[in-house]
């Protein structure tokens, strides 16, 4: 999958899916704070500026997806669907920034279609 289309794919999910326990509803939270990190992605694609953030996000999701690997492990049923919806939306992340940080500041950046 190329930058545009994890980004694209990214953009259609908007937000994390909803937490079923106290656990899945921290993780989250937390995957909502990496999307402020994120937003690093859209400046470039909506504006061409590239200006990673200063934070580690590439370990910060890997933390996540541990956490989300563990709730899979021993989790209830429920909590293991979950946990498996939010580790896929971490697992997009993850991708998406990855290749962000490959792009670097270019002027090669396909443009999107804006909707306006």
């Amino acid at each position: 999958m190329e930058f545009m289309d994890s980004y694209s794919l990214w953009r259609q999910l908007v937000r994390p899916p909803q937490g079923v326990d106290e656990e899945t509803r921290d993780l989250r939270m937390d995957l909502l704070v990496s999307d402020e990190f994120l937003l690093s992605v859209t400046n470039l694609v909506d504006y061409g500026i590239y200006d990673p953030p200063k934070v580690d996000v590439l370990s910060y999701l890997d933390g996540l997806l541990l956490r989300a690997e563990k709730m899979i492990a021993v989790g209830s049923p429920e909590v293991r669907e979950s946990a498996r919806n939010l580790r896929a939306y971490a697992a997009l992340s993850r991708l998406m920034y990855r290749q962000y940080l490959d792009v670097g500041p270019s002027d090669d950046v396909p443009e999107e279609p804006r909707d306006e």
